[in-house]
């Protein structure tokens, strides 16, 4: 299911502004307006996040958040708002349990980093149930477990690579040092601006890079320097690759010095179509981590997932198991996801208008040759995101993920393009 997230703030206009956003993004918001409903809120349900405002006219956040942690109800991160509060104020709530701060007016980028990060810092971290699932059921998943934890004894630089979409996050877990920092690199411009502060912050700890393939020469010799940290500041370096490596290499796209490093500690991850598991058995461990109270996913569903086309892979299996657990197996037009990827691209397999009405994928538009490229260009575009939004069931997240685009710029090339998730 997507992530539950609870926004509380007095001012109706900020409330509005945070739920489409977080909304465009996939996820499942709810409001309140002050402390009295954030009670009410938490008190009905556990959310996944708060987005809490420090200043309320009934009750400020800081004494909302100590009132949690007194009942024992402070179990999710909360990331505080305020666009008065002073240091002293930050501090404190940092002390009481506060996960992070934000200042208004909230900037979109540092917004979704930061939620992102909660929540990715909150799944890893509970996250270990999962892989151990996947390894009871799969083999190519405990042989990828089994090579990574080998090279982590040894101390090695982790280069997992996989499909685009593929499981990397659920082998963070086997990341972490207890009691040590966790960085995620949340932007590849990071590597390249201050590759030295990420490798102090991650001392003691882990540092976690999603994606190696999209990074600029400028990014990778950012990379490097923080490989060479590694041994001196002591932490795990973990980095991800939707593309193959060696590629990379003869491409140019990666250097020499930072494959040397790297490629000795490669963990392939397992595709979902990987021959050696049965997908209907994988996404059964996937539908039970992400919603333990719905029961058992049915066989008939098992065996139908088990014969899909899933491009997107593992991100594209979980946005599918969450339109079945939402919208229930029989809204799903099963027989279109089972068709190969030659048949979806419809008459001559050449992607490019919109879906049609019966959800078939899209196709070159001739008018398209007409008009000046940057045009044409634009309208491939839109077809595009909204061809796989669709697919993906409107989540901006899982698109970003399949595409290999950084959220922030997706969200603005969405908008730009007039595409709303």
């Amino acid at each position: 299911m997507s992530a539950q997230i609870l926004v509380v703030d007095d001012e109706a206009g900020i409330r509005e502004l945070l739920a489409d956003i977080l909304a465009d993004e996939g996820y499942a918001v709810a409001l309140a307006a002050n402390a009295t409903e954030a009670r009410a809120a938490r008190n009905a349900g556990r959310p996944d996040l708060v987005l809490l405002d420090i200043w309320m006219p009934d009750t400020d956040g800081v004494t909302l958040l100590k009132e949690w942690a007194r009942n024992g109800q402070l179990d999710m991160p909360v990331v505080m708002m305020s666009g008065h509060a002073t240091i002293d104020t930050a501090v404190e709530a940092t002390r009481v349990g506060a996960a992070d701060f934000l200042e208004k007016p909230v900037a979109l980028a540092r917004l979704l980093e930061t939620v992102r990060r909660q929540l990715v810092d909150t799944a890893s971290a509970a996250g270990d149930g999962l892989l151990e699932a996947l390894c009871r059921v799969s083999p190519p998943f405990e042989r990828a477990r089994a090579a990574a934890e080998a090279l982590l004894v040894r101390d090695h630089p982790l280069l997992l690579v996989g499909p685009p979409g593929g499981a990397f996050e659920v082998f963070l877990p086997l990341l972490r040092r207890p009691g040590g920092p966790w960085v995620a690199v949340e932007r590849q411009s990071q590597l390249a601006d201050a590759p030295g502060e990420l490798a102090e912050r991650a001392a003691g700890g882990a540092l976690w890079l999603a994606d190696l393939a999209p990074l600029s020469r400028l990014e990778a010799k950012g990379l490097a320097i923080v490989a060479n940290r590694r041994a001196q500041a002591g932490f795990r370096l973990a980095v991800g690759c939707s593309a193959d490596p060696a590629r990379l290499l003869a491409d140019g796209r990666l250097e020499p010095g930072l494959f040397s490093a790297l490629g000795p500690g490669r963990v392939d991850l397992p595709a979902l179509r990987d021959a050696g598991h049965d997908a209907g058995a994988v996404a059964a461990c996937l539908h039970a981590h992400l919603a333990p109270a719905l029961g058992e996913l049915a066989a008939s569903v098992r065996e139908a997932i088990g014969a899909c086309w899933l491009p997107g892979d593992f991100v594209e299996l979980r946005a599918l198991l969450e339109q079945v657990q939402v919208l229930g197996a029989d809204a799903l037009d099963w027989a279109r996801l089972q068709r190969p990827p030659a048949e979806l691209a419809g008459d001559g397999g050449t992607p490019g208008a919109a879906p049609d009405a019966a959800g078939a994928a899209p196709r070159l538009d001739a008018a398209w040759f007409d008009v000046p490229l940057r045009e044409a260009r634009d309208a491939f575009e839109r077809a595009y995101f909204e061809h796989h939004l669709a697919r993906l069931g409107g989540q901006v997240a899982a698109l970003a993920d399949y595409v290999g685009l950084e959220r922030t710029h997706l969200y603005r090339k969405l908008k730009q393009l007039g595409v709303r998730g």
